[in-house]
């Protein structure tokens, strides 16, 4: 199995599950959170966006729908070099993928972290919905926690397709990430 089969695997049960859930019902799905005049909301020390699952579109409740992941893919932890990267890649689940990052100061990781996100986030809403009615989009980035490594960080990949988590892991490779944990 390839790691691109490998991450499929992991991200398609997420990704049917949350399609089931948006669909179930008339909802918005995956909109991202914005202020009263209608630019995003923003937060944190990056000051990024956010993204929900969904929110239903009926009067009777407009509470967002969160959907969390029920199965972990289980495997032995894989490792594997990108350029001088060496990457390890442990069971996870889609919409909250733990990331540790050595090597790379706040500022160098910042840097690569927000313009992956803000490119995969699609801050426009301009992606069209894929057959499964998801915008392919991730929708969430913690604040980074520094450790003595370096940087720890979650990410709720959301709909973002496999193709997502790839770049970011090139662009923290070339960025001169030393290692990466995903678990």
């Amino acid at each position: 199995m390839t790691i691109t089969e490998l991450l499929t695997a992991i991200r398609q049960p997420y990704a049917d599950l949350l399609s089931q859930a948006a669909n179930a019902r008339e909802s918005h799905v995956e909109p991202a959170y914005r202020n009263s005049d209608g630019a995003l909301a923003t937060e944190g020390a990056w000051n990024l966006p956010c993204r929900v699952d969904a929110i239903p579109v009926s009067e009777d409740s407009t509470e967002p729908l969160q959907v969390d992941s029920r199965t972990r893919l289980q495997f032995e932890p894989i490792h594997f070099k990108l350029g001088a990267t060496s990457v390890q890649l442990q069971p996870f689940v889609w919409d909250w993928l733990s990331l540790r990052i050595e090597g790379l100061s706040d500022t160098q990781a910042s840097g690569a972290l927000i313009d992956w996100f803000l490119q995969w986030f699609d801050e426009k809403n301009e992606n069209e919905s894929d057959e499964a009615g998801l915008q392919q989009v991730v929708h969430f980035m913690s604040d980074p926690q520094i450790t003595d490594a370096g940087l720890k960080l979650a990410i709720d990949l959301g709909s973002a397709p496999v193709e997502a988590l790839e770049d970011l892991l090139f662009a923290l490779s070339d960025a001169g990430a030393v290692q990466l944990r995903l678990e």
